[in-house]
């Protein structure tokens, strides 16, 4: 990943902007679950993947968790560190597009204990891209994804 991190070196930015508080969102040109693991390491933060923690163990009712309890989870997990949140969007893809606008528009707002970090791949159109605390890295080129990574994820 050591070839090409000027993508690390933009959200770092936009993240020091604010000295690292609050939430944050980093638009992906691609589902990088690579990047997500390579961000938390770099800021130091935790990598939470919310669907292997909360949804798989629900099975089929996954899609029943609520936003408020998305946000109840992000709280209470952001009380121990900061954290950088890999695949919300599962649970975000069983909400109607309405509301995932306001959760991430709200995301943006809660008083979260310690920085989150929220990685978008695929519902990037329902977030404010105007809002400073959204990182707009869809243009960006990321290192080449490895063979074993690849199989890993």
């Amino acid at each position: 990943m050591a070839e090409n991190n000027e993508w690390l070196e933009q959200f770092k930015t936009s993240y020091e902007q604010f000295d690292g508080k609050g939430g944050f969102q980093v638009l992906f040109p691609e589902y990088r679950p690579d990047m997500s693991r390579a961000l938390a390491h770099s800021l130091g933060l935790a990598f939470y993947d919310y669907r292997q923690e909360k949804m798989m163990p629900l099975g089929w009712k996954a899609g029943e968790i609520t936003l408020d309890s998305l946000s109840q989870t992000l709280s209470d997990e952001s009380k121990h560190s900061g954290l950088v949140v890999h695949n919300v969007e599962a649970l975000l893809a069983t909400k109607s597009e309405s509301e995932r606008k306001q959760w991430l528009s709200d995301f943006l707002l809660f008083n979260w204990a310690h920085p989150v970090i929220l990685p978008l791949a695929i519902y990037q159109d329902d977030t404010d891209k105007s809002n400073q605390r959204v990182c707009d890295l869809t243009s960006s080129e990321f290192p080449e994804e490895s063979f074993l990574m690849r199989l890993a994820m």
